[in-house]
Parts: structure tokens; sequence; C-alpha cells
């Protein structure tokens, strides 16, 4: 699976900036969204660290949800089509 994605972690700063959202030619953007308690996401970031999935300074920083008690982080990621 790690072989769909473009570079190794840590991410590029510098991903593509299209016109359009979805059109990245050969990429496509993924976004990983977690949701849940500080304590719950922040265990999951570090978690998916750990594995080597996603580096933890790659997830956006705690954002808290609307109407609710809870946080998100988002990670962006980009994988070559097809």
């Amino acid at each position: 699976m790690a072989d769909e994605f473009l570079s190794d972690l840590p991410f590029p700063t510098n991903p593509p900036t299209p016109s359009s959202s979805s059109n990245f030619g050969d990429r496509e953007r993924l976004r990983l969204i977690l949701i849940g308690s500080t304590e719950g996401v922040q265990e999951m970031i570090h978690r998916q660290h750990q594995a080597g999935i996603a580096d933890a300074g790659s997830w956006s920083r705690l954002l808290p949800v609307p109407n609710s008690d809870e946080v998100m982080s988002i990670l962006l990621l980009y994988r070559r089509r097809g």
C-alpha cells in the first residue's frame, strides 16, 4: 500500500496547487480525518506515527467540532491514480 504514495514520510510540504481541487493529474488527494475526544485523537495520531503510516507532525492542529465537545485533526495525503 505504501508504494501507491508518491513519497516516503514525511509528506511533501509543497503539495500540488491545481486550479481545481479535483484535478491533480496523476495524483489523488486523500484526507484522513480523526474525530473524537482530545485524548483519543492524540492517541490515534501517535499510533499512526508508531506504525509508520503518518508522521505525527503532518496532522493539523486539533480543531473543535462545532456543536460538540469533540475535536478533529486532518491529514492530507497524495497517491497515484490507477
